[in-house]
């Protein structure tokens, strides 16, 4: 540190000080993990044996994936038809359900479009209808009332 001395009415006061060091000069350069790749090929993990290839795993797969499609048709309320997407998106299922995902959205903004009478709803809603929609793509404005999104 290179520092300038002042000296008023017999005291000593710094007036600055400057740091000169050699790291700030040279351009620093991000370093890396250094992580090694991996050693094990995608064909060899895809041909190590697994109990869930039989028949019975498929067949409830199946069962699972229809009860869901089940859980879209029985989901009257918009906001039990959004929380569902939701979860599924966040499950990481939401490629498995993309048909219904967009049928259930296309009802919400057709019940926006619809609702002229500007009634008040719940911020969670709101909120998460807001999500949802520009998640899926749709162009919604970022307005603060709900009857102003589309």
């Amino acid at each position: 540190c290179s520092r300038q001395v002042q000296v008023v009415d017999g005291e000593q006061q710094v007036v600055s000080c400057h740091l000169k060091l050699a790291a700030f000069d040279e351009i620093q350069q991000r370093r890396s993990a250094n992580y090694k790749p991996n050693i094990w090929q995608y064909d060899f993990l895809q041909s190590l044996p697994t109990i869930y290839n039989g028949v019975e795993y498929k067949l409830r797969a199946e069962n699972l994936k229809e009860n869901v499609k089940d859980m879209f048709v029985e989901a009257k309320d918009q906001l039990a038809k959004l929380e569902l997407i939701d979860i599924i998106r966040k499950l990481g299922l939401g490629d498995l359900f993309a048909e219904e995902t967009h049928k259930a959205l296309q009802t919400v903004v057709s019940s926006m479009k619809n609702n002229k009478n500007g009634e008040e709803e719940e911020l969670y809603m709101t909120a998460l209808r807001f999500k949802l929609l520009r998640l899926h793509g749709y162009d919604v404005s970022q307005g603060m009332k709900s009857n102003h999104y589309l």
